[in-house]
């Protein structure tokens, strides 16, 4: 049995894939800003007029954005300019509307501030060079980056999205349209897998079922291993007399990297590669709260969150555990975690009301109210 840390840093090195990449580098078709931009409406003037004392500007006419730049013909005139123009030659100092007053012609410095070469503009290739690259390819996107690569001439051209299989394992399960026997239970596992993984942006994700059948996993693993880049399967993995995977997996040439981690929930946790089919193996407790949190945990590539602990928390067992929280936000900017009481890793409704858990650490036993702790989100965050 292996501790969390491990299991991270073995997920890490071994996983190839991750959802919503960039596959190309993004560079700058052209330095960014490409002119020296105005960035408040107002007037533009010589800073060393200004520093030199003088106040009022004959205005010589205005200078919106989308205009091709304009030229100032006397240093001791002004143009109006609006915010987004190119920066008029011969000045560079812009000074909003709210600073001057305007009469006849002519704009008055009302607010008399000491102020800087350059104040309110945008200087050009201040945000980027020409060729300079500003999205590396393999970079894990967001709205944002859109919006860059557009400004640059470019489209965001994705990784393709890994094909994701989830299987679920056991006998005792049945359809979700289906009516359970008194001894069955619905296949819902799954499904909360499988949007967990499209919240984050897992778009190729196919479900199946399998009985607690050897001979059958072993069939369905090879029809499968070649299609699919990720096997998750939902249970059969611990010490029970039907739990046949672990066993599948390495007669199917699966190279295991570990099997059970110190924690709760999800300690069977199984993970593993096949070289020869370039395809990766996890397999997830069947209790629904150890497989949600495995997954959160180790698949969801997500920015690491810290929260502070609301209460007072005891766990006595040297083991690294993951406590479900509902998130309070705090008017001192602090994010703060309070507790859910969960009977155990069955209680699946008890996640309802919870923003996702955090991790507390093997040791010590003892969690004052306070202190500050990883947290995973249900969601991308």
């Amino acid at each position: 049995m292996i501790d969390v840390e491990t299991a991270s840093q073995i997920f890490k090195a071994k996983l190839t894939f991750n959802a919503q990449r960039t596959a190309f580098d993004i560079k700058a078709d052209r330095a960014y800003p490409p002119f020296n931009r105005v960035m408040m409406d107002g007037i533009a003037v010589s800073f060393d007029e200004f520093q030199a004392g003088r106040r009022e500007f004959l205005i010589e006419g205005v200078a919106p954005a989308g205009e091709p730049q304009k030229t100032l013909k006397l240093m001791t005139s002004c143009l109006e300019v609006m915010t987004g123009a190119p920066l008029p030659k011969g000045t560079d100092l812009v000074i909003p509307y709210e600073h001057i007053q305007l009469n006849a012609g002519k704009a008055l410095v009302t607010k008399d501030l000491d102020r800087q070469r350059f104040e309110n503009i945008h200087a050009v290739g201040s945000d980027c060079k020409m060729g300079e690259v500003m999205l590396k390819a393999g970079s894990v996107v967001n709205g944002p980056h859109a919006g860059i690569a557009a400004s640059l001439g470019s489209k965001l051209t994705l990784t393709q999205s890994p094909r994701v299989m989830i299987i679920s394992t056991g006998d005792e399960l049945v359809e979700v349209e289906e009516t359970p026997a008194p001894h069955q239970i619905r296949r819902s596992n799954v499904h909360a897998l499988k949007y967990s993984l499209e919240l984050n942006g897992f778009s190729d994700v196919t479900l199946d079922h399998l009985k607690d059948d050897p001979l059958a996993v072993a069939d369905h693993y090879q029809k499968h291993a070649k299609e699919f880049d990720l096997l998750i399967y939902s249970g059969g993995v611990s010490k029970g007399k039907f739990d046949y995977l672990p066993n599948v997996w390495i007669e199917m040439g699966v190279t295991k990297h570990f099997h059970e981690v110190a924690q709760r929930p999800g300690k069977p946790l199984w993970f593993g590669t096949d070289e020869k089919n370039k395809t990766t193996v996890v397999g997830l407790p069947g209790n629904p709260v150890s497989s949600l949190v495995c997954l959160h945990r180790y698949l969801i590539p997500g920015r690491q969150i810290h929260v502070r602990l609301s209460e007072e928390v005891v766990f006595k067992k040297d083991l690294t555990y993951f406590l479900p929280v509902v998130l309070e936000s705090r008017p001192d900017g602090a994010l703060w975690a309070k507790p859910l009481k969960i009977k155990n890793s069955g209680e699946f409704s008890a996640l309802a009301g919870s923003d996702g858990f955090i991790e507390l650490p093997a040791e010590p036993s003892f969690f004052k109210a306070g202190e500050v702790f990883s947290f995973f989100s249900w969601r991308h965050f």
